[in-house]
């Protein structure tokens, strides 16, 4: 079995250049949208059908065909990583002084904007207002990676206090939430938050 390497460089590519696309993730240097990638997303190459030699006949031809198909590539992106397996240490050295927002916020906007485009193929911008959110999420969620709605609003709220930023209304509150569920970074039941972990796609 043959694995297409070059296919892993270009998704790689693919996925870089989204990031710079994405208003902060333009002010980055291009090692720190790489290291943000290579955070964020396991890509796993396609792979070539096996190369068999065979015995063709007159009587094969009319044979069902029985080609072998390219298997297709996995391009696994994982929030857990990108938030938390980042070391310290590697946030603060994303230029966090020509950055409009601090380097936790500037990678969960690069993320929110490479999931975007990877799962739904929109292009759009979001805010700090959906960064923070999901920051303040993923710190506080249980081990059903759940959190109430109720208390993800207050947690929210802390760490805008810690950044130096406004609090949200209820309102400006639950438009980021509505818009994570839309994204599918979320679910919400019942008052209480679901976050997905990962997504997974396909790619030849």
């Amino acid at each position: 079995m043959e694995f297409d390497e070059d296919a892993v460089l270009a998704k790689r590519k693919q996925l870089i250049e989204y990031a710079a696309l994405s208003s902060v993730g333009a002010t980055l240097t291009a090692e720190d949208r790489l290291r943000v990638v290579n955070a964020f997303a396991r890509i796993t190459p396609p792979e070539e059908p096996e190369f068999t030699v065979g015995l063709i006949t007159i009587n094969s031809l009319y044979d069902s065909p029985r080609a072998r198909s390219r298997k297709p590539g996995n391009l696994v992106l994982n929030w857990r990583k990108l938030l938390e397996v980042v070391p310290d240490v590697t946030l603060a050295g994303l230029g966090a002084a020509s950055l409009p927002v601090a380097p936790q916020i500037a990678i969960a906007l690069v993320g929110l904007y490479i999931w975007n485009k990877v799962w739904r193929g929109a292009v759009e911008e979001f805010s700090e207002i959906e960064a923070v959110t999901i920051l303040a999420l993923w710190n506080h969620r249980n081990g059903e990676r759940k959190i109430a709605e109720s208390e993800g609003f207050k947690r929210v709220n802390e760490l805008r206090a810690n950044c130096t930023l406004p609090p949200l209304t209820a309102g400006q509150y639950a438009s980021a939430i509505n818009r994570l569920v839309q994204l599918e970074c979320i679910e919400l039941e019942n008052g209480v938050i679901w976050l997905r972990e990962w997504i997974q796609v396909k790619f030849s």
